[in-house]
């Protein structure tokens, strides 16, 4: 939630006779009082829009650097005075020496750069960001002493954005407007980035349109067929189209009370009619009947 940033003169006749009533009240167990007053927050979100330009800047700085690196930005206004947007249209990377986890600056290099622009970017040098590289976002304390810094500095029609980004995404938005006397943070702001002659987000869109996913469609356990080896597939007997019908049928061959269980097996019927036999499958006795087809049987 969006926070304010001054006390307008209703605030503080508000505060004045919260802490009159305050007074009236206390009873002092060792001499001290304190008053502490907390303020509504306001429900309002921010747009930063980027050029590509700048975007791309940005995201290269974080990306290809593997130390801090500070920056500013070029940001204006949106259009609709209605709306809380803010645009964003350069990146520009001032006079420091870093390390691993600090950005620090020569004052006299940076107060030398910094009158070398026209006014027209002197005065739209609305943003300072910097990179965490692969730490988390939160301001440190020296950032906040930062912060409090240039606040102090800005008149009341003023704005200014601050920014940390890491190499993972993840960052921390502050944008304070004066004018309109209102703080938002990170959860109040979104981010996004606007075309302009650079070409990314329309070649990016395109992209997207000629790339899709490949979805893989996984079978149960149930019923999972294993995969037989060379093995195995020797072993097994001629399928049907070879010319050999299964069948695990139990015959029982004719003998009255001595008959005798027998697996059935096959054999082709002769030009007659007749059934022949091949003792490459099985040995013994058969006997030849009519059939319904070319196949018939014989038993053992």
């Amino acid at each position: 939630m969006a926070k304010i940033i001054k006390l307008t003169p209703e605030c503080l006749e508000g505060i004045k006779k919260e802490f009159a009533e305050n007074l009236t009240k206390i009873k002092l167990s060792d001499g001290k009082f304190s008053f502490t007053k907390s303020f509504e927050s306001v429900k309002r979100n921010a747009t930063i829009y980027f050029k590509e330009i700048a975007w791309l800047k940005m995201q290269s700085l974080i990306r290809e650097i593997d130390k801090e690196v500070g920056w500013h930005g070029l940001a204006y206004r949106g259009t609709d005075p209605e709306k809380d947007e803010y645009i964003i249209t350069d990146i520009l990377v001032y006079p420091q020496e870093v390390t691993s986890a600090t950005v620090t600056t020569d004052q006299e290099k940076y107060q030398t750069w910094l009158m070398s622009h026209e006014d027209e970017v002197f005065n739209n040098i609305r943003m300072q960001g910097h990179s965490h590289v692969n730490m988390g976002v939160t301001p440190s304390g020296v950032d906040n002493t930062l912060y409090e810094k240039i606040l102090e500095q800005l008149e009341d029609d003023m704005f200014y954005i601050f920014m940390i980004w890491n190499k993972r995404g993840e960052k921390t938005i502050k944008i304070y407007d004066m004018a309109k006397n209102i703080l938002f943070e990170t959860s109040d702001c979104t981010v996004k980035v606007v075309e302009d002659e650079t070409g990314i987000e329309k070649f990016l869109r395109e992209s997207k349109q000629m790339v899709t996913e490949r979805v893989y469609t996984y079978q149960s356990a149930s019923s999972y067929t294993p995969q037989k080896t060379p093995a195995q597939e020797e072993k097994e007997e001629p399928k049907e189209e070879s010319g050999i019908r299964r069948d695990n049928a139990i015959a029982v061959k004719n003998g009255g009370d001595n008959s005798e269980k027998v697996r059935m097996g096959y054999r082709k019927k002769d030009e007659k009619g007749r059934g022949s036999y091949s003792e490459s499958y099985y040995r013994g006795y058969y006997n030849s009947y009519p059939y319904d087809d070319e196949w018939g049987s014989y038993y053992r």
